[in-house]
């Protein structure tokens, strides 16, 4: 495996949350559509980015939810900090913490979930962030079973210290930050999806190793980290 596919959010609107994306990170939106049972999804892309955002709108269908504090964190790069903080506060989007001053900027998307803007070049989604009860477990499950390598480890701008795991070929980081308590994801609430060569050795390969998989039909399993978030292992096709 060398992709990182996308990283799904559920969303409580999909129109409003594409158009947050678009208008304060310079995401496209390349396709949308509604799934089988109604949820309303739509695909954005970062230009020059392969790894994509998906959002899923199940709110409509009577499924709301929570986001845990702090649990995922979506990070972004950008030359000049103070021209995305004036974007972000004309758009009206609500900034957490820091500022250019302290070279860093914390926001929330529509949704809720955390977006970091770093100094760095410009439209490029630099990591996807989650906390782990016990990041070298979390670490060793990546890197064992689905290809990661450990590329750093460092501390973050508000002083968290966290192990930086990278796919060959790929831009966008997993970053695994120690959890202060319990971590308890609420189900559907995210994945990340990764490409699989051939699915049933992947299948016949993760049972032999004691990783559950739940199949998916030919084409898709689904595995759960050590925190129970979920990865989508999709057939790549030939």
């Amino acid at each position: 495996m060398s992709e990182f596919l996308h990283v799904s959010l559920r969303s409580r609107n999909r129109d409003r949350t594409s158009e947050w994306y678009q208008k304060n990170l310079g995401f496209e939106e390349s396709r949308r559509g509604t799934t089988g049972i109604g949820t309303q999804t739509a695909v954005l892309v970062l230009p020059g980015n392969n790894t994509y955002i998906e959002v899923s709108d199940r709110v409509k269908l009577g499924s709301d939810f929570d986001i845990p504090d702090q649990a995922i964190t979506l990070q972004f790069s950008e030359p000049d900090l103070a021209a995305a903080q004036a974007r972000l506060q004309a758009n009206g989007a609500t900034i957490v913490s820091g500022g250019p001053d302290q070279g860093y900027i914390l926001a929330k998307d529509a949704d809720g979930y955390q977006v970091e803007i770093v100094p760095g070049d410009a439209g490029q989604f630099k990591a996807f962030g989650i906390r782990t009860a016990d990041p070298e477990q979390s670490a060793r499950f990546y890197v064992d079973h689905f290809g990661f390598r450990e590329e750093r480890r460092e501390t973050s701008v508000v002083g968290e210290q966290t192990i930086v795991l990278e796919l060959p070929g790929n831009n966008t980081r997993l970053k695994l930050r120690r959890s202060p308590g319990e971590v308890s994801i609420p189900e559907n609430l995210m994945h990340i999806a990764l490409p699989v060569p051939d699915m049933a050795r992947f299948r016949e390969e993760m049972t032999a190793r004691g990783v559950g998989v739940d199949p998916d039909g030919d084409r898709m399993s689904w595995v759960l980290d050590p925190d129970g978030y979920e990865l989508e292992m999709i057939a790549a096709r030939t």
